[in-house]
């Protein structure tokens, strides 16, 4: 029983981490995604908030989805991305010190009950969604920790008294580093194996240095997660898996072979006499010297991983697959640029409607690539196709994203993106009307008509090259403001222009055109709106860009 009454333990401390966990981050979420975003200062900055995070998460795993996905969003360069995750092995051992210092010295269950109790009561009177239900979820969290290690730690006290426990001591310290690796491969918790190790340490059935090669064997075993999670999807989740794996592998054989023969004289340079103190101490020492011994490298580390995967490679897939909807931050980073591929793509589609390339193509292409991963379509009927494709693409994310809690702010930021994308549509939706209309004009009969089709030509080449180099270039806002309102006036200007030029020709028109008057008016106002409404998506895209970006409050 006593063997059974183990195993629960460890089912009801994982599932305490998994609510613990979630109540952390649906009350912290916010501030803690943008510690993450904006720690791309130093390496020294990026290590202290991976430390730092994962101390109050208490789940690598979660700070591991947030950094992959703001890196692969473009938010984190990859060097600041390794040195969160490289924090993170050490903001993992937290919870070992808590429980060493606090939890065996405790009656456990007892300390668990009124918690679980007033946890479960609040739970069933708040609504959901709520700050007190997520505060709720916490303290349900935590008196499950306790409650699951109370009933690890009695099991294993009265173990001796039911099995003969000598089977478990004496063995070659490579077996307990195997043991430790295959355990927290299958409750995929390196916490639940420490917490395991303290409650056999405490229990006197295994010693210090068994109960050290243990828990290095866990920190081994924590890296299959993000291995086996590597093995599809982009190069640079390959990328952050690796340099995770290799710290690991790395730190962890130096720790086996230099750090545990050396345990007893470490303990006494440490002073330490209590053995779970000691085991915590030891587990903290090898993850700082292993950190401390890499981060003068890590630039050289990430360059060399780069070489190993590419250092781009990972560009070429979408960005809106790269990045999961599960994380705003980096998901709304990953629209945006979307987005804003989409406003150069409609301006390349009404360029290529007169046969016109633009003039920084190549810098329009390589964009294109880093965020969609495809090539330019040159011709106007396979760019709008495509135009629409993203347009579906980008509502089906949006949509994603409107399923996560949203603060304020990104929610205002979310619908300005999609009235960007539903008038940027808009822009090539007017000049599709008049494709053919431009066609036949382009070869009519009449010499006046030919010459309104090279007025939309040359107009077409000078407004859509002026509103490209709006996006391709970082201006400051009231400059932008300053160009809107000048081709705005231009454009009704235009407008103004053509139609007199369609009405002073009226009656050559009737005589020799093969177009009708009311078609040419048509594709002057047609055009007029298609400019229109492309300003109105860059004026929303330069708003959003010069929002402040601020911690929640």
């Amino acid at each position: 029983m006593a063997q059974l009454n183990f195993i629960f333990g460890i089912g009801i401390f994982l599932f305490g981490m998994s609510q613990l966990e979630y109540g952390i981050r649906k009350l912290g979420d916010a501030r803690l995604r943008y510690w993450l975003r904006n720690s791309t200062g130093s390496k020294l900055g990026s290590v202290s908030t991976g430390i730092v995070t994962t101390a109050i998460l208490q789940s690598s795993s979660m700070v591991s989805l947030l950094v992959l996905a703001f890196a692969s969003a473009g938010v984190l360069p990859l060097v600041n991305a390794i040195g969160i995750m490289l924090g993170a092995n050490l903001g993992t051992t937290i919870t070992g010190w808590i429980v060493a210092i606090f939890g065996f010295k405790l009656n456990l269950e007892a300390m668990a009950l009124p918690l679980l109790g007033a946890s479960g009561f609040v739970l069933a009177v708040t609504a959901r969604e709520t700050k007190a239900n997520y505060s709720a979820y916490v303290a349900l969290g935590i008196a499950l920790l306790l409650f699951g290690l109370g009933v690890m730690k009695t099991s294993m006290e009265t173990l001796p008294e039911r099995w003969d426990v000598s089977v478990l001591q004496g063995h070659h310290a490579v077996i307990y580093l195997v043991f430790g690796v295959i355990l927290t491969i299958l409750v995929q918790s390196s916490s639940a194996v420490m917490m395991m190790a303290l409650a056999a340490l405490n229990a006197e059935l295994i010693v210090l240095p068994e109960a050290a090669a243990l828990i290095i064997g866990a920190d081994l075993g924590t890296t299959s997660t993000t291995a086996l999670g590597s093995l599809t999807g982009s190069v640079i989740k390959r990328q952050l898996a690796f340099a995770h794996v290799m710290f690991n592998v790395i730190v962890d054989t130096l720790a086996f072979l230099f750090l545990l023969p050396a345990l007893p004289w470490l303990l006494a340079l440490l002073s330490l006499q209590d053995p779970l103190l000691s085991l915590v101490a030891f587990h903290s020492t090898f993850n700082l010297l292993g950190l401390l011994g890499f981060l003068p490298f890590l630039n050289h580390f990430t360059r060399w991983i780069e070489k190993v995967f590419g250092s781009d490679a990972f560009k070429s897939a979408n960005a809106l697959d790269r990045v999961p909807a599960t994380v705003p931050d980096a998901a709304l980073v990953a629209l945006r640029d979307t987005v804003k591929q989409l406003m150069l793509q409609a301006a390349c589609n009404a360029l290529s409607l007169f046969e016109l390339k633009p003039a920084r193509l190549q810098l329009i292409e390589e964009q294109r690539q880093s965020v969609i991963g495809s090539e330019l379509p040159t011709e106007f009927a396979s760019g709008y196709e495509e135009l629409k494709s993203m347009e579906g693409n980008i509502f089906s994310y949006a949509l994603q994203i409107q399923s996560q809690p949203l603060q304020e702010m990104d929610a205002i930021h979310l619908e300005r993106l999609q009235l960007m994308v539903r008038h940027t549509v808009f822009c090539n939706k007017n000049l599709k009307d008049i494709h053919e209309d431009l066609e036949e004009m382009k070869f009519s009969s009449s010499a006046t008509t030919r010459e309104l089709y090279d007025k939309h030509k040359q107009y077409h080449r000078m407004v859509y090259e002026k509103l490209m180099n709006l996006l391709l270039d970082n201006h400051d806002a009231s400059y932008v403001n300053e160009e809107l309102i000048e081709i705005m006036q231009h454009n009704d200007h235009y407008t103004e222009d053509v139609n007199k030029f369609v009405q002073a020709n009226l009656k050559h028109a009737m005589a020799e055109d093969d177009t009708s008057v009311s078609t040419q008016l048509n594709s002057n106002r047609e055009i007029r709106h298609a400019v229109k409404t492309l300003i109105k998506a860059i004026e929303l895209w330069y708003i959003s860009d010069t929002a402040p970006t601020r911690p929640p409050e």
